[in-house]
């Protein structure tokens, strides 16, 4: 994760300026909020599923799309694909829930700043004792 963020700065250090206004709003640093997307494009990598980033994540995945060639070579660099961003009309729950099961069987805790409350719901109630095998 540490070396994807890292190029991610690098190459367009303008993208933490451009996220300011989302992390003043949600009271959140822009590390945080980069780190978050980068979770959820590989989410979508290694899971090859349909998955829904939250509003944060997904505010912040528009303002990466925007720098289109730096957006492509990511994708590839890391991916080995073009990961496209397919906006929908309809919400679909549980989209959003296998995206916050899938992150925390990768991640663990998800931060509830950036994920919601119904993330940290997920978190707590992965951890039942009696939900096991």
């Amino acid at each position: 994760m540490t070396q994807k963020l890292n190029d991610i700065q690098a190459h367009v250090p303008l993208l933490k300026k451009k996220v300011n206004h989302i992390c003043e709003e949600y009271n959140i640093t822009s590390e945080e909020l980069l780190v978050e997307m980068v979770k959820f494009l590989s989410l979508i990598h290694t899971t090859n599923k349909k998955l829904s980033p939250s509003l944060v994540v997904d505010l912040a995945w528009h303002e990466f799309i925007l720098f289109t060639r730096y957006y492509q070579e990511f994708c590839m660099t890391h991916f080995n694909r073009f990961i496209h961003h397919t906006p929908s009309e309809s919400e679909d729950n549980n989209i959003y829930q296998k995206t916050i099961e899938y992150y925390i069987k990768q991640y663990g805790k998800p931060p509830e700043a950036i994920w919601g409350n119904f993330a940290i719901e997920e978190w707590e109630a992965s951890k039942c004792g009696a939900c096991h095998n």
